[in-house]
C-alpha cells in the first residue's frame, strides 16, 4: 500500500499523498492507462462485471454487448460506470473508434450502444445529469498535448461537449448536484485536495468543502440524493495528535460540512455511491471487498468482491470486477 501511495502521490505526504490513491492513478502527463483482462472473482461470482440483487443474492452478468464494449482498468480507481436516474441507461468507459478511452451510453439491456465523446486522449469518470439529457466526464478536450484533465459536459442530443474547468486545474471524481445545476468534484489548491463545485452553465469553481473540524483535506466526495448529506475522504480526523488519526478516513457530514463523523470504508464511485433512498452507501476497500454502509448506524456489510460498485436501484448493485 505504501508503494502505491508513493507512486500516486501528487504532493504533500500527509494531505494529498494520503488521498492520492483515490485522486489519480498517475501524474497528469503520464502515459495512458494500460488495459488488462478482468481477474477471476470470488467463487460463485461471474468473472465479468455483473449485477447483484441484495435481497436474493442473485448475480447476473452484464449483457454480452456491454461486456465486449466496456474497457477494463486493472487496479486503477477510475470511475467506469454511471446509471441514469430512471435506471434505464448506463454511461461507461469503453475503447472508442480511435482506440482511446471514451464515454459510451447504452440501454441497461445492452442495446442502443453509442459513443458520445471523441476526446483527443481519454474521457473518463462519467456521471449522468438528473434529467438524463447530458453526461459529465473528465478528459483533455481537443488538445492532445494538454498536461491536465478538465471537466466537460456532453449534451446527448447534439453530441456537443463544453469545457467547465480551467486548464491546469486538478480535477477528479465528478458528480452532478441533485438539482443538476452544478458539478461537485475533487480539486486541489496548493496540492491539498478540496471538494469544489462548478456551474454547469459555466463560471468559476468555488469551494464546497475543505479543511476544518480536524480534517486536513477532502476528496472523493458524493452528495446524497436529496443533497442534505455529503460523504468524503479526509485525513487528520479527529485531530493530528489523536491515536485514531486518519490517513484518510471516510466521513459523512451535513452538506454544509457540519456534524462530521467517521464511518467505515474507503473509496466510492461518486456517480453511484448512494442508494436511491439515501440510507446507505456502497464502497470498495483495498482488499477488493465491496461493502455497504448504513449511514444512520455506521454498520457495514461485505456483499461482494470487486474493484468498485454503483447502485442501480435500492436493492441492486453493479459490481465492477476488474
Amino acid at each position: 500500500m505504501a508503494a502505491l501511495i508513493g507512486a500516486f502521490a501528487l504532493g504533500t505526504a500527509i494531505g494529498l499523498g494520503a488521498l492520492a490513491l483515490v485522486l489519480t492513478t498517475r501524474s497528469e502527463d503520464a502515459a495512458r492507462t494500460s488495459y488488462v483482462e478482468a481477474p477471476t472473482t470470488a467463487p460463485g461470482a461471474p468473472n465479468v462485471d455483473y449485477t447483484l440483487d441484495l435481497r436474493t443474492g442473485l448475480k447476473t452478468p452484464l449483457p454480452d454487448a456491454l461486456i465486449v464494449s466496456v474497457a477494463s482498468f486493472g487496479r486503477s480507481p477510475e470511475t467506469k460506470y454511471a446509471v441514469s436516474s430512471d435506471g434505464s441507461r448506463l454511461a461507461y468507459v469503453g475503447l472508442g473508434d480511435d482506440d482511446n478511452p471514451q464515454i459510451f451510453v447504452a440501454d441497461i439491456d445492452g442495446t442502443g450502444i453509442r459513443q458520445v465523446t471523441h476526446d483527443s486522449r481519454e474521457a473518463m469518470s462519467p456521471t449522468w445529469s438528473p434529467d438524463g439529457t447530458s453526461v459529465a466526464y473528465v478528459g483533455y478536450g481537443a488538445d492532445a498535448a494538454a498536461n491536465s484533465r478538465r471537466l466537460f459536459v456532453v449534451e446527448l442530443a447534439t453530441g456537443k461537449s463544453r469545457q467547465l474547468t480551467r486548464t491546469g486545474e486538478v480535477v477528479w471524481d465528478p458528480q452532478f448536484t441533485p438539482d443538476g445545476l452544478s458539478l461537485l468534484y475533487t480539486g486541489a489548491t496548493n496540492q491539498v485536495p478540496l471538494l469544489m463545485t462548478v456551474p454547469v452553465a459555466g463560471g468559476k469553481s468555488t469551494l464546497f468543502l475543505g479543511p476544518g473540524e480536524g480534517v486536513e483535506d477532502a476528496g472523493n466526495g458524493s452528495l446524497s440524493p436529496d443533497g442534505s448529506l455529503v460523504t468524503f475522504l479526509g485525513s487528520g480526523f479527529p485531530d493530528s495528535f489523536d491515536g485514531r488519526h486518519c490517513g484518510p478516513c471516510r466521513l459523512v457530514a451535513n452538506a454544509d460540512g457540519t456534524d462530521r463523523r467517521v464511518i467505515p470504508g474507503w473509496y466510492v464511485n461518486p456517480a453511484g455511491a448512494w442508494s436511491p433512498d439515501g440510507s446507505r452507501i456502497v464502497e470498495s476497500r483495498d482488499d477488493r471487498s465491496i461493502v455497504v454502509v448504513d449511514i444512520a448506524t455506521g454498520d457495514e456489510s461485505r456483499v461482494a468482491e470487486g474493484r468498485a460498485a454503483i447502485w442501480l436501484d435500492r436493492h441492486t448493485l453493479l459490481i465492477d470486477v476488474a
